[in-house]
């Protein structure tokens, strides 16, 4: 009887057969690719932690808290002007006691036109400055809207206000 690694051919051992390579090579490249895939998940976290930390660093100055209230303002996607700003919150407060806070904070130039979407109340709030005043409108909030530019503000309009800048006095339009 011969020995079970002997084949008639005159190979003398298992070790030249073709599918026991075949066996060996995809052994490996398992065990390669999972070793990579980890170090790229590894990879993938440190560079989203560091993605983090930069955009911190970039937007120390967008975010502040009022009374315990924390605006975090980004661009408006579909934006065409590149001027409209929006933040969200879920808070209980009425926006035209903030906006000359706001505005002093967050506003970067006067053609801003800043969007405030408050969950709590499903009200979407306009800030924009009109000569020495800011003018607040407050509209009903439609669904999704913060997602386009083409929705925001298309809520029916509940209440305008004009806050004067160098007073702070606010009066109610509508």
């Amino acid at each position: 009887m011969k020995d079970k690694a002997t084949k008639d051919n005159g190979k003398k051992t298992i070790f030249k057969k073709w599918w026991f390579w075949l066996i060996i090579a995809v052994i490996l490249i398992t065990i390669i690719s999972k070793t990579g895939a980890n170090d790229g998940v590894e990879n993938e976290a440190k560079n989203a932690t560091s993605s983090v930390e930069q955009h911190k660093e970039k937007t120390q100055g967008d975010s502040t808290t009022k009374d315990d209230i924390s605006f975090m303002v980004s661009n408006v996607r579909n934006d065409v002007t590149g001027n409209w700003r929006i933040a969200t919150i879920a808070e209980n407060i009425e926006m035209q006691d903030y906006a000359l806070d706001y505005y002093k904070e967050y506003f970067k130039s006067d053609d801003e036109i800043h969007a405030i979407v408050n969950f709590n109340y499903k009200t979407t709030t306009r800030i924009a400055v009109m000569g020495n005043l800011l003018d607040v409108s407050v509209h009903e909030y439609v669904k999704k809207e913060e997602h386009d530019a083409k929705l925001l503000f298309s809520g029916m309009l509940l209440k305008e206000y004009h806050i004067n800048m160098d007073t702070g006095e606010i009066e109610e339009i509508q």
